[in-house]
């Protein structure tokens, strides 16, 4: 793990972008992706292209190799009997390298027909009829006239010129259409059956064998073969072979084929498929490249289910140890990134935690220094309030004036209950205000102990509520400090009042 971070941080920043660009594609572990973007020259499609269709001879390093080539040896006698020993031990020690799958991915056919528009067609009528016959591929009129001239004006297929697939007028359909119609094809003419045919194209076919690390099996028919419905019949629709495709343990993907259809035509053409019917197994060959697809068995022509069944298994048998060493190399590496993602996920969900708590934390401390901020105001306010009142207590103190003797004209006599079950009688004038009766009762500790001091300014800002009222019991009357008046006016020539707080509704409530 550490040599592939360093050779990662080591990469430019184009290689690194051509890095993620391969494995975005191709799906490819890191370590194994940069050897062969070296190869490639760090070009993206060159890598991909080789880690599709496998790598093959490159003739840049051949010229560099020929280039620092050593000098030839002197020339050396030896005898016959030695050369043939050397030989043969040379060929004893070369393995046969299989051949290469190729990937066919078939070109987008538009399948619809665009059909000119009636009137145009009548026009150009007597134009197609001369074409047919005087100029069509079968020469028309010339050909019935001189019957050697198609012979000898047609081209030969073995010069160079591509033949082309006998389609038999079968339309041609995408790959996943073709496989269903050859599919129906199959159940119409030879009865139900349960070949587990791949539902895709060749190309999704390889790359999914790739992928999976299974053997890709390919049965290419041909229609027009004298062999192809005995083989069918007698040899894939049999039970063995139907619950051996089956069978998950033998890791088989099966693609079928009809040389009719262009994308089956192609791979038989790539396959040099000369004889059918065909069959070609493919499979993943780590020992000639760590991404080559390769065919490492035919079996062609028609043969009984036992011989065909064991041509397959000795195949498959030949390579299982090969893929069963790269599935579990693979199923390591799967292993440690999950293994590392899990990890990766449980730090993530323990750093959010982590941020939830802080988050958490934070918010209480912000709520407690905010509720310590406002009792703190609050008691600020109070105390504040509590000084402004005292001293506009003080200040009223020394504004009442003094107790008018009992021979003064127009005095009004009030007996006032206090809260403190004190009964105290005094005399005011009936001109004064209602306000003067509420500030006497007010300041009365004020004016009892002496604190009224004449010094004392009215506190800037403040305005003074009275917490009780002035209520005569009966019947009852409550004298209103807002409703303003003098005191004759409110309460007559003399009354007997209560002082009685005004209590607040939390105080009402616990009452």
């Amino acid at each position: 793990m550490a040599s592939q971070r360093t050779d990662v941080s080591e990469l430019s920043q184009s290689q690194q972008l051509a890095l993620q660009q391969y494995t975005a594609v191709t799906d490819q572990d890191v370590a194994a992706a940069i050897p062969l973007l070296r190869r490639s020259e760090w070009n993206v499609q060159i890598a991909i292209a080789k880690f599709f269709d496998g790598e093959g001879p490159d003739p840049v390093a051949e010229a560099r190799a020929a280039q620092n080539a050593p000098p030839p040896r002197a020339a050396r006698q030896e005898n016959l009997q030695h050369s043939l020993l050397q030989g043969s031990s040379r060929g004893l020690r070369s393995e046969p390298q299989p051949d290469a799958a190729p990937r066919i991915v078939p070109q987008p056919e538009d399948d619809a027909v665009q059909r000119p528009n009636l009137i145009l067609s009548l026009l150009f009528t007597p134009f197609s009829l001369l074409y047919k016959l005087f100029f069509s591929p079968s020469f028309g009129l010339f050909s019935f006239l001189f019957p050697f001239l198609p012979r000898a004006l047609r081209p030969n297929p073995t010069n160079g010129v591509a033949r082309r697939a006998n389609t038999g007028g079968r339309r041609s359909l995408k790959p996943r259409d073709s496989v269903a119609r050859l599919k129906r094809e199959f159940e119409e003419e030879y009865g139900s059956n349960t070949l587990p045919f791949y539902e895709g194209g060749y190309a999704q076919a390889l790359d999914l064998a790739k992928k999976d690390l299974k053997f890709l099996l390919i049965i290419l028919i041909s229609t027009e073969h004298d062999d192809t419905s005995s083989f069918i019949r007698e040899t894939l629709l049999t039970p063995e072979v139907q619950s051996f495709f089956n069978d998950a343990s033998n890791n088989l993907l099966l693609w079928v084929g009809d040389v009719r259809d262009s994308e089956a035509y192609q791979v038989s053409t790539a396959l040099t498929c000369n004889k059918f019917p065909f069959t070609a197994v493919v499979a993943h060959t780590p020992k000639v490249s760590s991404t080559a697809m390769s065919v490492i068995a035919r079996v062609v022509g028609p043969m009984d289910a036992s011989t065909y069944l064991a041509k397959v298994r000795s195949a498959i048998s030949s390579h299982e140890e090969q893929l069963a060493t790269v599935r579990a190399s693979r199923s390591a590496q799967n292993f440690e990134r999950s293994l590392r993602q899990e990890q990766d996920s449980a730090y993530e969900r323990s750093l959010a935690q982590d941020r939830e708590r802080a988050r958490l934390k934070k918010e209480a401390e912000a709520a407690a220094a905010e509720e310590e901020r406002r009792k703190k105001e609050a008691e600020e306010a109070a105390e504040k309030l509590a000084t402004n009142k005292l001293q506009w207590r003080q200040w009223r103190a020394s504004q009442i004036s003094p107790e008018p003797s009992a021979d003064s004209k127009d005095v009004v006599r009030i007996a006032l209950k206090m809260p403190e079950a004190a009964r105290v009688m005094r005399r005011f004038k009936a001109e004064d205000d209602i306000e003067e009766l509420y500030a006497f009762v007010d300041c009365y500790e004020s004016l009892q102990d002496g604190s009224a001091a004449d010094k004392v300014e009215r506190p800037v800002g403040y305005k003074h509520e009275f917490d009780f009222r002035l209520v005569q019991t009966l019947p009852r009357v409550v004298y209103g400090v807002e409703d303003g008046g003098t005191i004759g006016e409110r309460v007559g020539r003399s009354g007997n009042l209560i002082v009685e707080p005004i209590k607040d509704d939390e105080d009402e409530d616990d009452d």
